[in-house]
């Protein structure tokens, strides 16, 4: 004997998936308004989250998709669908190589201030952590030669403005001395 469906329940599961993906209620009904993509159209990319940020994560480390999804507590298609959706790696051989161009926004320092800035992708965004570690283990030491590498540089952000890196030790002192947002404070992934 064949089972009865409850159409009620699986429409109610319907909506709350696509609320879940970040879809309006038109959009997860399967009826867009004017205007709207299809839920299943290549405009309409799946969200960012936590789970997806740890797998990125782990991926620009070296591991491989597999691995990054199960680190993460993910299915691997889901990770691999957000990969394809947003380009943010490829295929070379059988390997990921990371393209990820998602923008970030990360803290800078000016004039002894934290002030946010958007970062067109991971590699500039790096470069502002590593700036930002560099600072913490001068404050730590007081050796002006840890500054070095970052003299003269600095990152663009998506506005094509130029922010150089402080490297003075004293603003970089009063900065340390000042209450400022942490760097994982401000540093977020924001969806494109």
């Amino acid at each position: 004997m064949a089972r009865e469906r409850d159409y009620k329940v699986e429409y109610a599961r319907r909506i709350a998936r696509g609320k879940a993906r970040g879809l309006t209620r038109a959009q997860a009904r399967g009826h867009p308004r004017k205007g709207e993509p299809p839920a299943s159209s290549a405009q309409a990319k799946p969200k960012i989250d936590d789970k997806i940020k740890l797998a990125l994560k782990q991926m620009h480390g070296g591991a491989s998709m597999t691995s990054a999804a199960k680190s993460a507590r993910m299915s691997s298609k889901r990770l691999s669908q957000f990969i394809h959706a947003h380009k943010v790696a490829r295929r070379k051989g059988n390997k990921w190589v990371m393209t990820d161009r998602l923008m970030r926004q990360v803290p800078i320092v000016k004039d002894a201030r934290t002030t946010a800035i958007i970062v067109p992708g991971f590699d500039e965004a790096s470069q502002v952590g590593k700036y930002h570690n560099a600072i913490r283990q001068f404050v730590n030491t007081q050796d002006p030669i840890i500054l070095k590498p970052f003299e003269d540089k600095g990152v663009t952000d998506i506005k094509g403005r130029f922010h150089p890196f402080e490297t003075d030790p004293n603003a970089l002192i009063r900065y340390a001395l000042k209450d400022e947002p942490e760097f994982h404070e401000i540093y977020q992934i924001i969806q494109n």
